[in-house]
């Protein structure tokens, strides 16, 4: 864990996409009381290789940012939002980006997907062993350029609606702290064209409300089986 700080201290600038990692590692490793003690009282002794006065300002800003991190299990933390947009590529590299970083598990609720570089994410993702739930429309599956197909042939559990309304949902919850929701259809032209929006958050009490929906709608609809 002292390697990654010290990897992440190598400019004296904890980025934002730095401090996301680090705390996902530490929550991962389960550092509690005199652990997280210990790993705080080394990365002050680290800092101190650095400079000789406590005056350079940059370090003691790093210092305070990671320091920050080891808050002890239950202190309060605020939550962090990302919002993005379309057209352009910004909403698919979030897109990507949020898939890439499932650690365990991928519940994604989408109307329709057909932008092959998603869906290539998504098989990626399976192919390294983060569990994935798929809940999309019963109608748009059928659309030539769908990806639905192949990703169910390649492993990934996939479950349809039963009704002849629209399941037209967008939204995607990864490692069960995370949400992503917002306009933005998983499409090319989604991307190349139109106007959308995307959200991704880890308010706890927003994640747990997308949780419970898709375990709704998880046990209402029905298993798709590739044909």
């Amino acid at each position: 864990m002292l390697a990654r700080f010290r990897q992440a201290f190598a400019d004296s600038t904890l980025s934002a996409e730095e401090a996301r990692d680090l705390r996902e590692r530490l929550a991962a490793h389960g550092l509690q009381g005199q652990e997280l003690e210990g790993l705080r009282h080394q990365l002050f002794a680290m800092a101190e290789e650095r400079f000789n006065t406590f005056k350079d300002k940059k370090t003691v800003e790093w210092l305070e940012a990671a320091s920050a991190l080891l808050l002890a299990p239950g202190a309060a933390q605020p939550s962090q939002a990302e919002v993005f947009f379309s057209p352009g590529t910004e909403c698919l590299d979030a897109i990507l980006r949020f898939i890439n970083q499932a650690a365990h598990r991928l519940d994604v609720c989408v109307f329709t997907i057909s932008d092959d570089r998603i869906a290539e994410a998504l098989l990626a993702a399976h192919r390294r062993g983060t569990v994935i739930r798929l809940l999309t429309d019963n109608d748009k599956l059928h659309d030539q350029g769908s990806d639905i197909k192949p990703l169910q042939a390649a492993g990934l559990s996939v479950r349809i609606d039963r009704t002849p309304n629209h399941m037209h949902h967008k939204f995607a919850i990864a490692d069960e702290r995370v949400a992503l929701t917002g306009s933005y259809n998983w499409t090319r032209s989604a991307a190349l064209s139109n106007l959308e929006n995307l959200l991704i958050t880890d308010d706890a009490a927003v994640v747990q409300r997308y949780s419970q929906e898709f375990e709704r709608l998880w046990q209402d609809m029905q298993t798709y089986e590739g044909h």
